[in-house]
């Protein structure tokens, strides 16, 4: 398994932190409240519409695939995992108006779209108008115009309805084979993940197809998407390059942190360096298979096939053999970009990704260990994973090593944390909280 969060390029509630703790201020509890009770009465209205639209088993089928759908969506919300930022949010509303205004066809589609804190480079489209774009867009994509790419093929599979399609075939299979994977058992089955990543996971999982028909479905928004894409006048060959940046996330390896920061981060004047920390356990007869990562699937990743994709809109549209010529990209996006990599550490704990949230601070802090933002994160992160262990649930926010499937860098970090014992932990977050 790789570990393919896209580190590299890339507010608290209960506690009361100094403003340099929060890089994007998330706050705007009135605006999260409005949004629930918006799509809770538009769930309710679209719901009823479905009693009329189906009848018998697949109209149960149908309406339980919608209703776990929309829970999953508004579990989202609730748990302040949107970004509710006037500067990004400007922003990505400004990409939708040029995309709608150069789009006849969009005149009568509803394009609104929603910022989440999560740090992989992900956007999907609910299919009722609604677009989650992940705020590691802008750490991973070089310029506004590969973010306007991505936006016009979500957009294409809102308007090629590819979200009703795949969960009326999902409802119809239900209603002709007797199986584990309906709706009922998935609403039993899916509790236990609806933390941090994986609600977004979920939400993908009942909206997005599988195997070969995911794959059609990825062409099918591809051409649309580039033709929504093309008219605005964008540099045609920035279509085909953010796919190109898809394929590269899918194999870049995990970061690389130098051993030697854990000895200049954690020899503290309340707690001397112990070597054993850093040992590492031997694996030569242990089975580890059952391990799977927790973010593995939550990644773009999940396009399959770029280099099939990128021949099918080459073979469709001959001017995508070649490049075109560059545009100034509004420097409004590198700004954002800045911002967006920074609070990398910041929207991973948010996640509840303690352990990935305090590999990436080691990786920062390498340049500058000086640097009191990261420091206090580190911190904030070693009190959570303080009050995790102490409640023996540290395995839900720090993997477990699995050698087959992680660097030798990041088992090390593994080693590095589950080495530690309670009272080290406290030391350490004692030291480095504000």
């Amino acid at each position: 398994m790789k570990y393919t969060f896209f580190l590299i390029g890339l507010f608290i509630t209960s506690l009361s932190f100094s403003q340099n703790l929060q890089l994007i201020d998330t706050t705007d509890y009135e605006k999260r409240k409005r949004l629930v009770t918006q799509f809770e009465t538009k769930y309710e209205h679209f719901n009823k519409g479905l009693k009329v639209s189906y009848k018998g088993a697949m109209r149960k089928q149908v309406q339980g695939f919608y209703k776990e759908s929309q829970a999953s969506f508004l579990e989202i919300i609730k748990n302040k995992k949107l970004l509710f930022e006037k500067d990004f949010q400007s922003y990505v509303d400004s990409l939708a108006l040029v995309l709608k205004s150069n789009n006849v066809l969009l005149n009568d589609e509803a394009v609104n779209l929603y910022l989440a804190k999560n740090p992989m480079p992900n956007a999907f489209s609910i299919g009722d108008g609604t677009l989650i774009l992940n705020i590691g867009l802008f750490s991973f994509l070089e310029n506004e115009h590969q973010l306007l790419s991505v936006i016009s093929h979500e957009v294409a599979h809102q308007v090629l309805e590819h979200t009703k399609e795949s969960i009326e075939k999902r409802a119809e299979i239900n209603t002709t084979v007797l199986s584990r994977n309906s709706y009922e058992s998935r609403s039993i089955t899916a509790k236990k993940y609806k933390r941090g990543t994986r609600s977004f996971n979920l939400l993908k999982d009942l909206l997005y197809a599988e195997g070969e028909e995911r794959r059609q479905q990825e062409i099918e928004a591809d051409s649309l998407g580039y033709i929504l894409y093309k008219n605005t006048n964008a540099p045609k060959s920035e279509f085909v390059n953010s796919l190109r940046l898809l394929q590269k996330y899918d194999s870049v390896p995990s970061i690389t942190v130098d051993s030697l920061i854990y000895r200049k981060l954690f020899d503290l004047p309340t707690l001397a360096f112990n070597n054993k920390w850093l040992k590492q356990e031997d694996f030569n007869d242990y089975n580890y298979n059952h391990y799977k990562s927790k973010i593995d699937r939550d990644s773009l990743k999940d396009h399959p096939e770029i280099e099939q994709r990128i021949a099918k809109l080459q073979a469709s549209f001959s001017e995508l053999k070649e490049a075109s010529p560059g545009k100034p990209t509004d420097s409004t996006f590198y700004k954002l970009q800045g911002i967006a990599r920074q609070a990398s550490v910041e929207n991973l704990y948010l996640l509840n990704e303690y352990g990935l949230s305090t590999y990436l601070i080691l990786k920062r802090l390498e340049d500058n260990i000086d640097n009191s933002y990261y420091r206090n994160w580190l911190g904030v992160n070693f009190k959570a994973i303080y009050d995790a262990k102490k409640n023996y649930r540290l395995n839900r926010y720090i993997d477990r090593l699995a050698p087959n499937e992680q660097s030798e860098s990041y088992q090390n970090f593994l080693s590095f944390m589950w080495n530690l014992k309670l009272d080290e932990i406290e030391k350490i977050a004692d030291y480095y909280l504000p």
